[in-house]
């Protein structure tokens, strides 16, 4: 079947919700050795991740258990000093696994997921109530819907027919809430990282990377069917990330850094 680059029409009344995002005491624990492959011999990245995921869920278990619908989800990594904030370590990447782990085995749904990275020593994870908050809005807003598979070039050519206005944020960390309405069938982490991919006219590249606080929210709505409605808020971080000592950044076009290596 044809899918339109374009939907033609909306779909019936998709209302976007957004949740608070405020900083929390979490749980400690130590992300460092996952991303920088300090784990068993010959594991993959993925496979530290998940493992991580594991000790995470261990962590949260009993609060979990102990906190009503709808639920939250706040992780807060800690990278250290030499690693730059703004090249890799999606945010999306790292909390994906702790949400499937965490709702896998105990079959909560996660409305709201917020994700952040510092430079800092210790990573923090917390299970919260979550609560509704009016639109953020943002320097850059967009309202889209696509009808096609995500599993297809036309999922991500139909959003970026629907932010053609998009102007690239300026070089520097980002802030970003993507809320989705989707059917009661569609398990909505998968969404996360095609969607962030077909952004790129947004945020520039690294996508994902520029990426320093991420809110992820869900509205399950049966009259949307199969189509996916998502809502795009977009802002400069608020807080100013460093450049790294091993790349100096000597350009800064249409969302592009341009970094020479050191000399010497």
């Amino acid at each position: 079947m044809y899918q339109r680059l374009v939907p033609r029409r909306p779909p019936t009344a998709i209302m976007p919700a957004f949740y608070a995002g405020r900083p929390v005491a979490g749980k400690a624990f130590d992300v460092t050795p996952a991303l920088a492959g300090r784990g068993d011999t010959g594991s993959t990245r993925k496979q530290r991740l998940a493992a991580l995921a594991d000790e995470v869920r261990l962590l949260v278990a009993d609060d979990l258990r102990a906190t009503p619908d709808p639920v939250g989800l706040r992780v807060d990594v800690g990278l250290p000093d030499d690693v730059p904030l703004l090249a890799s370590n999606d945010l999306d990447s790292l909390a994906y696994p702790l949400v499937s782990r965490l709702g896998g085995a105990t079959g909560r749904r996660f409305v709201s997921v917020w994700v952040s990275k510092r430079h800092a020593r210790t990573s923090s994870v917390a299970v919260l109530p979550a609560h509704p908050v009016p639109d953020p809005g943002g320097s850059q807003r967009f309202q889209v819907r696509t009808t096609a598979s995500i599993v297809t070039t036309t999922f991500r050519q139909q959003i970026r027919n629907q932010i053609t206005a998009a102007r690239p944020l300026p070089y520097g960390g980002i802030a970003l809430q993507l809320s989705f309405v989707v059917g009661p069938r569609r398990a909505w982490p998968n969404l996360w990282k095609v969607t962030i991919d077909s952004l790129r006219p947004l945020l520039g590249h690294p996508a994902g990377g520029r990426i320093t606080d991420l809110g992820l929210h869900c509205v399950v709505d049966p009259a949307v069917g199969h189509d996916i409605g998502i809502a795009v808020r977009a802002n400069p971080a608020r807080f100013r990330a460093s450049v790294p000592k091993t790349a100096d950044a000597t350009r800064h076009r249409s969302g592009e850094l341009y970094a020479r290596a050191p000399q010497g």
